[in-house]
């Protein structure tokens, strides 16, 4: 069987492709009210991105980046509706990562201790128009859907912000946890977005300064947000997560954190703008940046994360054009204590819309933090 995944997913993908050219999100099957058939309330729909992308450092030694490229996030998503009267439904979906060079063998695009598929998303649950939406699984939880979600508009972004600075966000609640409750409800100009985190197994976390393995492992936790639309262009948001988890090494020698994360957007859209800042405070959430850790230091302790973007969209309306978005955006990760650790980047960027679902994002990178250095990133977005 696990021959057969390449041909098949190759397989979708032409087929995806030559669906989409007629619409962005293809219906696979649609509710059908003039039926009294078993199947008559599904719908399913099939959609996804496919993102090849080009580095370019510029290191001392001037390097000319990856020739070849390499995958920056292709997704397939598959979800369905099974409505249960007019107001309820039951819902799932599906979200598979898919690294294209590893399943082409591009082997100059990837390396051999990646995945090949990552379970993105998975969840399932019950959504109604009076009272909200219930779901259980692998899904987004408040942090990113309300304060994450706002900022994650350009390519190298999440350098300072709660999704890409935690030690996963498929555990500590940052992204996407796995094993999770969540609940979201619009009242008006309100929108609320809480979730629950059960234990989760434990995560390899790397070595300790004696060799050790360290095991990261959730005993649970949560977070609620608050979206505010304060006009119809300007959106106030805020949200609070709190994630207990231990820290133990091969002796068993162990330590528990509660990690927290508190954060606010604002987010104002006014005509053909998109701006956005955001302010992030984290305690025992960032790992630490010293080179002497074990269990008990394993975490930065305070620390803050800043993120802003500006951009404004030309539109064209050609058959080859639709429009330009050039934007600047910054952000700066500061740890506190004994970590001594502050990075700043800039961001100056230019999204293309082709139309026919096509888009490239050519961005620079101006770095000002340990270890890292200039780059552009050149990334083509297929999205269906």
């Amino acid at each position: 069987m696990g021959n057969l995944k390449a041909p098949i997913i190759v397989g979708g993908v032409i087929l995806s492709v030559l669906s989409a050219s007629a619409q962005a999100e293809i219906t696979v099957l649609d509710k059908n009210k003039q039926s009294d058939s078993l199947l008559a309330p599904l719908s399913l729909q099939v959609g996804g991105s496919i993102r090849p992308e080009w580095i370019f450092q510029n290191t001392k030694n001037k390097t000319h980046g990856d020739s070849s490229g390499h995958d920056g996030g292709t997704r397939f998503r598959f979800s369905g509706d099974y409505a249960l009267t007019d107001h309820t439904s039951i819902i799932g979906k599906y979200e598979l990562g898919v690294n294209m060079y590893h399943l082409l063998n591009i082997k100059s695009g990837y390396d051999e201790s990646s995945n090949l598929l990552k379970k993105r998303q998975l969840y399932y649950g019950f959504k109604d128009d009076r009272y909200g939406t219930l779901t259980y699984g692998k899904q987004y939880g408040p942090y990113y859907d309300i304060v994450g979600s706002k900022s994650d508009v350009w390519d190298n972004d999440g350098q300072a912000a709660g999704e890409g600075v935690g030690l996963s966000g498929d555990f500590d609640g940052g992204n996407r946890p796995y094993n999770s409750i969540k609940y979201v409800n619009t009242i008006g100009a309100f929108t609320i977005d809480a979730n629950y985190l059960l234990p989760e197994t434990e995560y390899d976390a790397g070595s300790d300064s004696a060799g050790d393995d360290l095991h990261y492992r959730r005993d649970g936790g949560g977070g609620l947000g608050i979206d505010y639309a304060v006009t119809k262009t300007l959106t106030w948001s805020g949200v609070y997560t709190l994630t207990n988890a231990r820290m133990k090494n091969d002796n068993n020698d162990s330590k528990q954190y509660h990690q927290q994360t508190t954060a606010t957007a604002l987010t104002w859209q006014p005509g053909a703008w998109y701006l956005v800042a955001t302010a992030n405070y984290y305690k025992d959430y960032v790992p630490s940046h010293q080179d002497n850790v074990n269990q008990n230091n394993y975490f930065a302790g305070d620390g803050y994360g800043l993120e802003a973007f500006a951009g404004y969209t030309f539109t064209f309306n050609k058959e080859l054009l639709k429009s330009v978005q050039p934007y600047v955006a910054a952000d700066q990760l500061k740890l506190k204590g004994n970590e001594d650790y502050d990075a700043h980047h800039v961001y100056l960027g230019t999204a293309f819309d082709f139309g026919h679902h096509l888009s490239l994002y050519v961005e620079r990178t101006l770095a000002r933090a340990p270890g890292q250095s200039d780059s552009t990133a050149v990334s083509f977005y297929y999205n269906f």
